[in-house]
C-alpha cells in the first residue's frame, strides 16, 4: 500500500468537511485545487480519477487526493453512495512510499531545553486503501458535527479531530501491511508499556497476548535489540529521568514511581544503564554538578 509522507510540524490544517448521500447519476466534479481532499465511502462506490489513474472507492474505502493534481469524476454514482469528504491544507508530500518500507522504528533526535525550533519530523497517510469503519466513523461524525456549529469554542477542538484522524490512519498503514512479527513486537511493546509498574511476569504476558513468552520475546528482540526485560528496564529508565528532571521526590520514591520498592536495586539499575547514580544525574541535568 502507497502512503503519502508529509513533513511535520506543522500539523494538517482543516478547512472543512462534509458528509452525503448522493444519488445515482451523479459524480465529482473536474478540478485541480491546493488542497487536500480526503474522501471515504461509507456505503456504495464512488469513481474517481486522478491525473489519469481511476479509482474505485468502494465502501469501507478511502482515498486521498492530491493538491495540484487533476481530479475528477469518470462516472457516476450507480447506487446511493453515502461519502465524508474532508479538505486540509498542508505543503505537498515529501514523497510516496509503500507501507512496507517505511522505517516505523528509525528513532529521531530528541528535542532539549536548549532548542528554539521543532525538530523535523513525519508523518505518514494511505493514499488508497481499505479502513476498519468503527476505527474513523467516530472521528468523522464529530467533525461534522463540530463544523456545523463552528465557534470559538469549537475550532480547536474540530482540529484536534482531525489529528486524531490522521493518527488512525497511520496506524492502519502500520498495522494493516507490518508483518507479524512487527505486529507482535508493537504488542509486546504496548503491553510493556501499560504494565510499567507491574513486578515483570513471562506468564502474564503469555495470558494476556495469547503468544508464548519465547516466541514474543524473539519478535521483540528482532525489531529493538532488546528482550522483554531489557526493553522494560529502558521504559522504567526513561521515566525515572524524566521524574528526576521534573520532580522532587527522593530516590526511593522515583523507584516505586516506576514499579521498584527496592531502592538499593534502582540505583544499582538506573547506574547500569546511564554510568550514573540517581542523585548524581539530577544534579547534573539541574547544572549542580
Amino acid at each position: 500500500m502507497n502512503c503519502l509522507e508529509l513533513a511535520i510540524p506543522p500539523l494538517p490544517q482543516l478547512v472543512t468537511i462534509g458528509h452525503a448521500f448522493w444519488p445515482p447519476g451523479q459524480k465529482h466534479e473536474t478540478r485541480s485545487f491546493d488542497v487536500y481532499d480526503m474522501l471515504f465511502v461509507i456505503k456504495g462506490t464512488l469513481y474517481m480519477t486522478e491525473d489519469e489513474v481511476p479509482y474505485e472507492i468502494k465502501a469501507g474505502t478511502m482515498l486521498v487526493l492530491e493538491p495540484g493534481r487533476r481530479h475528477t469524476g469518470h462516472r457516476p454514482c450507480e447506487e446511493i453512495t453515502e461519502i465524508y469528504w474532508i479538505h486540509f491544507v498542508h505543503p505537498a508530500p515529501v514523497r510516496t512510499i509503500d507501507s512496507g518500507k517505511i522505517p516505523w522504528s528509525f528513532p529521531y533526535v530528541k528535542g532539549t531545553n536548549l532548542d528554539v525550533a521543532p525538530q523535523q519530523q513525519v508523518m505518514y497517510i494511505p493514499k488508497f486503501t481499505v479502513l476498519h469503519p468503527p476505527g474513523v466513523l467516530p472521528f468523522l461524525e464529530q467533525m461534522v458535527e463540530l463544523h456545523q456549529a463552528l465557534s470559538p469554542a469549537s475550532s480547536l477542538p474540530l482540529q484536534t479531530q482531525l489529528a486524531g484522524l490522521l493518527v488512525q490512519l497511520q496506524a492502519a498503514a502500520k498495522m494493516q501491511y507490518a508483518p507479524r512479527a512487527r505486529q507482535l513486537c508493537d504488542q509486546t511493546i504496548a503491553y510493556l508499556q501499560q504494565h510499567l509498574t507491574r513486578p515483570f511476569d513471562a506468564r502474564h504476558m503469555e495470558q494476556t497476548l495469547h503468544f508464548r513468552f519465547d516466541y514474543l520475546a524473539r519478535c521483540l528482540k528482532t525489531y529493538t535489540g532488546m528482550s522483554p526485560l531489557q526493553y522494560l528496564h529502558d521504559l522504567q529508565i526513561k521515566k525515572a529521568k524524566s521524574l528526576l528532571e521534573n520532580m522532587e521526590l527522593s530516590v526511593s520514591e522515583v523507584g516505586r514511581q516506576i514499579g521498584i520498592e527496592n531502592a538499593n536495586y534502582f540505583i544499582r539499575l538506573f547506574r547500569k544503564q546511564t554510568g550514573v547514580t540517581p542523585g548524581s544525574y539530577r544534579q547534573i541535568r539541574n547544572g549542580k554538578a
